[in-house]
């Protein structure tokens, strides 16, 4: 499981999520994951568009652990998969359905 300290605060997806955030948060989750043991399957970062904005799912790993979706200044949006049914934490259900866009930005080839 990844520990993302000080970025593991959350918001609904029904909140307005700023876009307007220093720096590029994707370098960012790159570097936190490098720091880690290698997971398998290999970690990876997948850039969506969701409601209208970009963010980052972090998948790898057991995947019973919760795949986080971040937003562009590294806030946990939601656990988008993962957890024992599969089914993340519920508070971007429509995820699946609606996330646009998907481009892989990084997978872990160590």
């Amino acid at each position: 499981m990844l520990l993302w300290g000080a970025t593991a605060c959350s918001v609904t997806a029904d909140e307005v999520l700023p876009q307007d955030c220093p720096g590029n948060f994707s370098l960012t989750l790159i570097e936190q994951l490098k720091q880690q043991p290698k997971q398998t399957p290999a970690a990876e970062i997948t850039q969506y568009t969701y409601q209208g904005r970009t963010v980052y799912l972090v998948t790898g790993g057991d995947p019973s652990n919760p795949s986080y979706l971040f937003n562009n200044c590294g806030t946990v949006v939601c656990a988008a998969a993962g957890g024992p049914k599969n089914a993340g934490d519920g508070r971007c259900s429509d995820f699946a359905a609606t996330a646009t866009n998907p481009t892989l930005i990084w997978r872990d080839q160590r």
